[in-house]
């Protein structure tokens, strides 16, 4: 009997623990992310209990920017749905804050429970487009299911899997997007970074989205071979690509860090030897920039050059999986340090003697049959302008330098310019932009302003800003069609406007080339005040006066002396920018 009653105690005292052990919280740290277009938040912490699964969430922000979580939101793994409950630290269906000092904010999201066996599950706060949603949420060292990959699909390339040399054509350039394990709702977004040699002052930046069966396709006018690059959170496929053909990109949804899983079409089999390559032997690549730091005279250029290039070869040579070709391609990609020199040296660059020696050498990491122009490039080919250097390289070095000028309002002659097709397309070019031009300027309200460097040089801007609406005070916005802030602060600003509109106050809102032309015109109708369209030269030269780094908005006051009362970067809220109007006005 006492026996029994010791046993009973002893159960009665373990039976908290066993309960406890039963109950036990299965915790993810730092879970993994298949895919989510919001790379400003993320899932710290998951665990997963018999009475609910918790998300521990940060999302990092401009200062005291505000966000909301629907009541709506739901897990869902296998099919089924998992409703949010509660909320900690933010309220649901409310806008809450990021930090003003920190940027941050931390919160935690409560949901029904789910099976204690779940290794991987989607957060969703619906179906809409702007809807928040997590997609492949797992723990760290999970591997889903292999992808299923079509046959046609495997090793397959064009037989003429090389560049077909120089050329220059109007036909596009064509990128198709697959992507397996794609979910309808993903709304997954690519952008898009490519090099228009018609325009090089502009990035040629834009979006594309994935269909609900994963698919996409892009296509746009390059002129010359080069690279292509896409970019989807942390996934990256550079393409190289040629006028008038086209390639596939396989993407797998499932997979974590690059989703590039290969390609198909033209050059595919470099461009799958290209990914192999940055994924396993980037790490293994001699660094070079800091010994520009070192280079004192143009003979340094030469001798750190030759000395790389021994350098790449001897850590290539070997590598047996990757074919010669693509070798030699890479090489030449990364050799292209004209653009660090001119940045470390930039005296040194400007000089007769690195002229002759670039027009002695012409090194192929210089240009090449495939040169993955950028935005440097533009500096490099500054050398050409002037010459009589023959050849192709020359050729294309002043037909870019020519092109940049011609965006920017510059009148000059044209250049020596020895490819037929070349010379062709300046010619094309060069009425299509004095035609644009021309129609930009004609039928323009009084209070839209379409102004070229032939009307005011970059450093007068301000100035001119100042002096054509001196005595009255200045709000002065530095904006862009597509930045989501800009486009709230002018909402937000309206009522302000609207209650100030009786005082001497002028609004001025400044954009350039980034801004669509058409786009910029259509949204003015809405925004009262005057309107200016910069040249990219005179908006940079506002953005370096304000140390703004080009980020917008940029708001700025002044008073009816000219002076400046009031600055800011971002837009967090209305009052400060009416206190400063106030101030300005007295």
């Amino acid at each position: 009997m006492i026996v029994k009653r010791i046993v009973f105690a002893f159960i009665f005292v373990l039976l908290p623990f066993i309960c406890l052990l039963a109950q036990k919280t299965v915790v993810w740290e730092n879970p993994v992310i298949g895919y989510t277009s919001y790379n400003y938040i993320s899932i710290t912490k998951v665990e997963l209990d018999e009475a609910k699964t918790s998300l521990y969430m940060s999302i990092l922000f401009p200062s005291n920017a505000w966000f909301r979580i629907s009541s709506q939101s739901f897990l869902e793994t296998n099919g089924q749905r998992y409703a949010i409950m509660e909320s900690d630290s933010i309220e649901l269906d409310k806008e809450s804050y990021t930090s003003l000092e920190t940027w941050k904010k931390d919160f935690v999201l409560h949901f029904e429970p789910l099976p204690e066996d779940t290794k991987i599950f989607d957060f969703r706060e619906g179906f809409d487009k702007d809807s928040y949603s997590f997609f492949y949420i797992h723990p760290q060292g999970y591997r889903g299911p292999e992808s299923p990959v079509s046959v046609d699909f495997i090793e397959e390339h064009l037989e003429k899997d090389v560049f077909q040399g120089n050329m220059f054509s109007e036909q596009p350039a064509t990128v198709h997007f697959k992507a397996l394990n794609y979910k309808k709702g993903m709304n997954a977004e690519i952008e898009v970074l490519y090099f228009d040699i018609t325009n090089p002052r502009s990035s040629n930046e834009t979006k594309i989205y994935l269909d609900d069966e994963g698919c996409a396709d892009f296509s746009c006018k390059i002129y010359y071979p080069m690279r292509l690059q896409f970019t989807m959170g942390r996934t990256i496929a550079i393409p190289r690509l040629a006028p008038g053909e086209d390639v596939t990109v396989w993407i797998d949804m499932l997979r974590d860090g690059n989703k590039v899983i290969g390609y198909k079409g033209y050059l595919a089999q470099l461009n799958k030897e290209t990914d192999l390559f940055l994924a396993k032997y980037l790490g293994r690549m001699p660094k070079f920039a800091k010994l520009c730091k070192k280079i004192k005279t143009v003979d340094d250029i030469a001798v750190l050059h030759d000395s790389i290039m021994l350098a790449y070869q001897k850590s290539l040579k070997g590598i047996t999986e990757i074919s010669d070709y693509s070798k030699k391609k890479y090489i030449d990609y990364e050799l292209r340090f004209f653009s660090i020199i001119a940045e470390k040296c930039d005296s040194l660059f400007h000089t007769q003697e690195f002229r002759n020696y670039v027009f002695r050498t012409r090194p192929e990491c210089f240009y090449g049959d495939d040169v993955d122009v950028c935005l440097d490039f533009k500096d490099v080919a500054s050398l050409f302008v002037g010459t009589e250097e023959n050849g192709f390289g020359p050729d294309f070095c002043r037909f870019v330098y020519s092109m940049s000028e011609l965006r920017s309002g510059i009148a000059n002659h044209k250049p020596l310019i020895e490819d037929t097709n070349l010379s062709q397309l300046y010619d094309k070019v060069k009425r299509e932009i004095t035609e644009s031009v021309n129609k930009r300027k004609d039928g323009l309200s009084e209070n839209i302003h379409y102004m070229e460097l032939t009307d005011v040089a970059p450093e007068k801007t301000l100035q001119f800003l100042l002096d054509r609406y001196k005595g009255k005070v200045i709000m002065l916005d530095m904006w862009a069609t597509w930045c989501g802030p800009c486009l709230m602060g002018h909402q937000k600003m309206q009522p302000v406007k609207e209650e100030l509109k009786n005082l001497d106050i002028v609004y001025i809102y400044v954009t350039s080339s980034t801004s669509p032309y058409e786009k910029w015109k259509e949204m003015t109708v809405d925004i009262s005040g005057e309107h200016y369209y910069l040249s990219p030269e005179q908006f940079d030269a506002l953005a370096k006066h304000y140390n703004s780094g080009g980020s917008v908005p940029v708001y700025v006051i002044y008073n009816k002396e000219g002076e400046g009362v009031y600055q800011s970067l971002g837009f967090s809220a209305v009052e400060p920018l009416k206190a400063g109007l106030l101030k300005a006005l007295k």
